[in-house]
Order: structure tokens, then C-alpha cells, then sequence
């Protein structure tokens, strides 16, 4: 059953669907809309957004609904800019008691005949499971403020254009938090929205800025995520020792620094004239006539992206390193969902926690979660850090 929710607000429950208003209470069988509520986040719903893979409604909108679309839309703008000019506070009211029942009847109506449309005219993506539950995810990041030492901040803008450019930000954006775009890279490796904490890009230099709102950071690692991506989808057994130390040992067979086997290591990996490796362990040319098909690369995690032979060895890497990533961070969430600790934010190959001391004692089974990979056992590092930018290797004995 298509529904849209009413208002987000935790005391508005409410949903329309039907040609019908719901209050206090969702029926079990709505379970289609468009976009994410925290009234439904306990629930598998199907997403229109996720269905149309990040398109906005109005990008998807068909032509013949386009005009309705638009019309109701420029309404409840239109109550919205009313609403701020007479200063009603919205976190007092819920908005579907200030609005006419008949306009916002002809609102959620449009809403879902294009919602009922997307559904019965694009496929259902075949990672949709992996979609709804990093959807979630996300979601749920959103939610808790990122807290930062303006202190710093400040001291640090003096010298550095980077810190300069975020204290601009702090200025704009009253609300401080990471907004992740699950559809803003071709290889699904998730990027942030316009307006978000710019987390992935943050200097290494300023990362001090950071500080967590519980006790501290809690940093868990991959240990060399795409190489040992690699090795999973060749079919082989991971080392459980450092990656680049294992391949000085076992690859390379010389007297080189771990910095040098790295570089080595990716200079071949992503050069498709370097033959420097020749090992049953690493094989370009397998791994892409095992996963390229039909101009497609397909992933254990169900992702098909479009390119060419040139880039899927590329593609294919960082897409199911990315993935096996994100799921565990999802995994995680879920987790610790009942638990004072939350998932802060997630960086490539890394998640970050925002830790409290009563969860201490969890940290080796959340270590557990993250290895325990749909790739195999990655092994990774642990760390834990009063801000973000000094965090220190943390070893449970």
C-alpha cells in the first residue's frame, strides 16, 4: 500500500494514503512511499527515491503529472514561506493542523500516483536490501550534530585556506551535521550532499576540530580494504597479517619498506601495462573477465555499473570494497541502535563511533562485526581518540 507520511515530528504521527488521513498509528500494510521518516525507520519499507536510484520526485515525475506535481508543490511552499513570515515556531505544531484537509489531500494524492508510477515502471534494483539498510544508515547519521571545536577552528583558519573555507561553512549552515549521498559516485562509494559537513575531505591536519558528544571516537579500520577485496573475489584465503608486509614476504621476495611495497603494489594494480606482479594470488585480466560482462560490471553485492574495459578492473575494486564497507557499517548501526554509542560517521574504508563509556566493554565485538565481512575476515586497526585528530592505536588484550 503507497502512503506518504505527514509530518516527521515525532509527536505528528499521521500518513495519507488511499484518498484517506491516518493518525496516531501506520497500518502494516503501508509499505510503500517516497522518501525516508523516523516514524518508519523500524520497518523494510520500499522507497521511491531508492527505486529511482537518488532521483529527486520531480526529476522522476512523468509528464503528465509534472503540472499537478508542481502546482501542489508551489501551495505548500507558499503555506511554508506564510508560516516563517508570522514566526510559527514549527517545533510546537505539527504542519498538517495549520494546512486545508482538501490541499493537502491534492499534495500526498500527487505524491503517490508518482510514487505508484516509479513503482510500476522501473525495476527494482537488484542491491535494494543493501540500498534500504545504508539508506538507513545515513539517515540516522544525520541526525546527531556534528560537534566542533570552534576554538581551534578559529586558529586554525588564521593560517590554512581548508580551515578558512569551514569556518565560512559553520557561518552558512546552522545545522552542523554529515549528509551522505548514497548515489554520488558511478562506482556507489558514497559522497557527501551540498550543505553537509564535508567529512571526506577533511584535512588531516584540522581533524582535531572534531570532538565527540559522548567520551570519545572509536575508529575501526580495514587493513588494505581494496587489495584485500582483490584477493576475495580471485577466490583466496586473506593473510591475517598486514597486507603490504605479507606481499614484501610472499610477492615482491626483497628488501623493501612497507611504503615501497604499497606504491609498488598500486603502481601495477592500476597501470594496465605494469607486469611487475605475476602470482595466482593477483590477477588482473581474471578478475575482469570474471566480472565484466556485457559492458557491465557486476559485484558479489548485486551493483551493476555501465563502462569500459579500460576502467572495470577500476570500477569493480573500489564499488565491492566499497560496499563490503558500507554493509558492516550498516551492520553496525543496527547494532547499536538500542545503545548509547552511535555510528558518528563512516570515512572510505573506516567507520567512526561515537563512544560512550558504558559501552566500553563492547568495543571487541563491534571490532568482530566490522571484520567479520561478506568478503571473508578483514583484519583492521582500533582506535580511540578524545578528538578526532588524536587517535591513538587501541589494542584489547
Amino acid at each position: 500500500m503507497i502512503f506518504q507520511v505527514l509530518d516527521d515530528k515525532k509527536d505528528c504521527r499521521g500518513i495519507y494514503t488511499n484518498g484517506n488521513f491516518i493518525y496516531d498509528r501506520i497500518p502494516k500494510s503501508a509499505n510503500r512511499t517516497w522518501a525516508y521518516s523516523d516514524h518508519i525507520s523500524d520497518r523494510f519499507i520500499e522507497y521511491g527515491y531508492l527505486w529511482s536510484e537518488g532521483k529527486s520526485i520531480q526529476e522522476i515525475c512523468p509528464e503528465h503529472l509534472k503540472l499537478r506535481l508542481t502546482t501542489h508543490e508551489n501551495r505548500m511552499k507558499g503555506h511554508f514561506k506564510s508560516f516563517h513570515t508570522a514566526k510559527i515556531n514549527f517545533e510546537d505544531i505539527c504542519f498538517y493542523e495549520l494546512v486545508p484537509d482538501k490541499q493537502l489531500r491534492h499534495y500526498f494524492e500527487i505524491k503517490n500516483e508518482v510514487c505508484e508510477w516509479v513503482f510500476e515502471n522501473y525495476p527494482k534494483p537488484r542491491n535494494y536490501s543493501f540500498l534500504h539498510d545504508s539508506y538507513i544508515t545515513i539517515q540516522q547519521i544525520a541526525k546527531n550534530p556534528v560537534n566542533l571545536n570552534l576554538h581551534k577552528l578559529y586558529s586554525f583558519a588564521k593560517e590554512d585556506l581548508k580551515a578558512k573555507s569551514l569556518l565560512r561553512w559553520t557561518k552558512e549552515n546552522p545545522r552542523h551535521t554529515v549528509n551522505y549521498d548514497l548515489f554520488g559516485s558511478i562506482t556507489g562509494r558514497i559522497t557527501t550532499k551540498t550543505g553537509s559537513f564535508p567529512i571526506m575531505n577533511l584535512k588531516k591536519e584540522i581533524r582535531s576540530i572534531l570532538k565527540p558528544n559522548l567520551d570519545c571516537f572509536l575508529e575501526l579500520d580495514f587493513n588494505a580494504a581494496e587489495i584485500r577485496t582483490m584477493i576475495s573475489l580471485m577466490g583466496q584465503q586473506q593473510p591475517q597479517e598486514d597486507i603490504h608486509e605479507w606481499n614484501i614476504k610472499n610477492i615482491f621476495k626483497e628488501d623493501i619498506s612497507r611504503a615501497q611495497a604499497k606504491q609498488k603494489f598500486f603502481a601495477w594494480l592500476y597501470n594496465s601495462e605494469n607486469k611487475t606482479i605475476n602470482s595466482e594470488l593477483y590477477s588482473k585480466d581474471i578478475l575482469v573477465e570474471k566480472f565484466y560482462k556485457e559492458g557491465q560490471i557486476r559485484t558479489p553485492f548485486g551493483r551493476r555499473t555501465v563502462c569500459d574495459r579500460f576502467h572495470a578492473l577500476n570500477y569493480l575494486l573500489q564499488s565491492a570494497s566499497s560496499d563490503n564497507c558500507m554493509d558492516r557499517v550498516n551492520k553496525i548501526e543496527r547494532f547499536l541502535r538500542d545503545r548509547r554509542s552511535y555510528v558518528a560517521f563512516t570515512i572510505h574504508d573506516c567507520v567512526i563511533i561515537d563512544l560512550h563509556r558504558d559501552d566500553r566493554s563492547l568495543i571487541p565485538q563491534l571490532k568482530e562485526i566490522f571484520e567479520d565481512t561478506k568478503l571473508g575476515q578483514f583484519p583492521s586497526s582500533c582506535h580511540l581518540g578524545k578528538d578526532f585528530g588524536s587517535m591513538r592505536e587501541f589494542k584489547w588484550n
